[in-house]
Formats: structure tokens, C-alpha cells, sequence
């Protein structure tokens, strides 16, 4: 069972729907989990700016922030926490990257879902699994 939550801080017209968020954290799914619990919270760059500054002690705001429970899929394998997204800064970066504002929430919503399974880029060799998994994610929907 998926039970993916949307909250938007900001509202945009050109912003995914639930049914596209809920594709897309199902399209990721590494692991058959006996239950998903994801709330995605939609921000500004100055709440995003908080939420990196409090959870990952950067001084900038960010594309996603991934807070997992990291218990609930080591004990009782269910995938739980948050997704935060950061309106502007994927705005920015879609620009830049010469790709759709949807498409990039996928790459987002992919990324952060990736990193909630255990996925990290800390080094090359993390890097190189992890962008795989994504290209992999992204081509399967059409997004790549």
C-alpha cells in the first residue's frame, strides 16, 4: 500500500499532480515494501533554506531534502518520511538543464526517493549506482 500525502507552501499551476507524484515514488520503489508512508511538502528557497540549514547544516536552499525513518524500513520494512521540495530552486535548475519544470520534479521526487532507500553519492562508486538507478527510473517513464 502507497499513502503519499501533497502539501504545497507554494501553489503553481504548472506543478505535478498527486497522481504524478504517486507514479513516480511508485516508479522508484527498489524493494517491495510492505507499505509506503510519504508526505511532500512543496516549499519557497527561503523555507527550503530552513529545512537544509536545520536537517543538513547547509546555508543554501536545495532541489530535495529526504528526511527518511530510517527504522521503519530497517525493522518492519516500510518505507516512511518526507519529501521537501524547493519550488524555485527546481524552476532554476530545470532552466539550466534544458529540461521541463515537470520533468525535473520527477528527477526530484526519483532522487529523493532513491536516498530514502539507502542510495547515497558520497563517492564515485555510490554516485555512479545511484545515477544509473535514476536514468533507469527516468527512461522507464518517459522522462529521459
Amino acid at each position: 500500500m502507497i499513502n503519499i500525502t501533497l502539501h504545497k507552501e507554494v501553489k503553481r499551476l504548472y506543478q505535478p499532480k498527486i497522481k504524478d507524484f504517486t507514479k513516480w515514488v511508485t516508479s522508484s520503489l527498489q524493494s517491495s515494501f510492505l507499505q509506503v508512508n510519504l508526505d511532500i511538502l512543496i516549499v519557497n528557497s527561503a523555507r527550503s533554506l530552513y529545512f537544509n540549514q536545520k536537517y543538513r547544516n547547509k546555508p543554501h536552499p536545495t532541489n530535495v531534502i529526504s528526511l527518511e525513518y530510517k527504522e521503519s524500513r530497517i525493522k518492519f520494512n516500510i518505507l516512511s518520511g518526507e519529501l521537501i521540495l524547493c519550488d524555485d530552486v527546481i524552476i532554476d535548475e530545470a532552466g539550466t538543464q534544458q529540461k521541463t519544470i515537470f520533468a525535473h520534479y520527477a528527477h526530484m521526487v526519483v532522487h529523493g526517493v532513491l536516498h530514502m532507500q539507502g542510495f547515497d553519492h558520497q563517492n564515485d562508486t555510490e554516485a555512479d549506482i545511484m545515477e544509473s538507478c535514476e536514468e533507469n527510473i527516468l527512461r522507464s517513464l518517459s522522462l529521459l
